[in-house]
């Protein structure tokens, strides 16, 4: 009776790597380019939020916007990446618009032919831009 050799192979180790994204020293000089790196690199974001964050969101009978407090470790990265595409896919169409106004910048998502409706307030603190609250008032 012959046995097959024992396989002795040895699981490997596999390492992701991720490639660490380098904020520039003029970040905050537009908020256009604040906002590409808010969106890209999950450590940034949560540096430009002080928690917790107070937000308004639609309550669960769907008849008024209640606050409600987001503690760091309950909050998930967003990506409020913008592609004209999201007007005309299948389901949850929206627009986005950004409104500047000095120091202050608002995002508005609206929903097409849904009740997408989406405002995310930033401001410049201190010379940087940070992520103040958002109002969620979807349908």
């Amino acid at each position: 009776m012959t046995s097959e050799p024992e396989s002795k192979s040895e699981p490997k180790i596999v390492q992701k790597i991720k490639k660490k994204i380098e904020i520039p020293s003029n970040v905050d000089s537009e908020f256009k380019i604040f906002f590409e790196f808010f969106n890209k690199d999950s450590a940034f974001q949560i540096s430009r939020i002080n928690f917790p964050l107070k937000i308004m969101e639609m309550n669960g009978e769907m008849s008024d916007v209640e606050p409600r407090t987001i503690e760091l470790q309950d909050y998930e990265k967003m990506d409020l990446t913008y592609d004209k595409s999201f007007e005309t896919r299948e389901y949850d169409k929206y627009t986005q618009e950004v409104i500047l106004d000095g120091s202050k910048a608002r995002i508005e998502l609206r929903g097409i032919d849904n009740g997408i409706h989406n405002d995310f307030e930033f401001e410049k603190v201190d010379g940087k831009w940070k992520m103040i609250t958002w109002t969620d008032s979807s349908t």
